[in-house]
């Protein structure tokens, strides 16, 4: 797996049942992973191997606080109004 493997962080949304819920999807290149916190699992990728797919929800499960703490810092509507 590449160093820099990109992260974007969506906002806090909530699920069905009104948890609240942070997806989180991987680019390295062509390769492409889509996880979900809480779990850390990943639930959908394009040309990652199994163990880098483990090793993104393990990074995922140990970076929980951080990525939840980043999600809480998101401003929506500050982002769609380009500020």
């Amino acid at each position: 797996m590449n160093d820099s493997i990109e992260m974007i962080v969506s906002p806090i949304t909530h699920d069905g049942n009104g948890k609240p819920q942070v997806f989180v999807e991987f680019r390295d290149g062509d390769k492409k992973a889509e996880g979900r916190i809480p779990g850390g699992r990943v639930i959908s990728s394009t040309g990652f191997t199994d163990d880098e797919v483990k090793a993104l929800e393990g990074y995922m499960k140990n970076e929980k606080a951080t990525i939840l703490s980043t999600a809480k810092r998101i401003d929506v509507m500050a982002s769609f109004l380009g500020k």
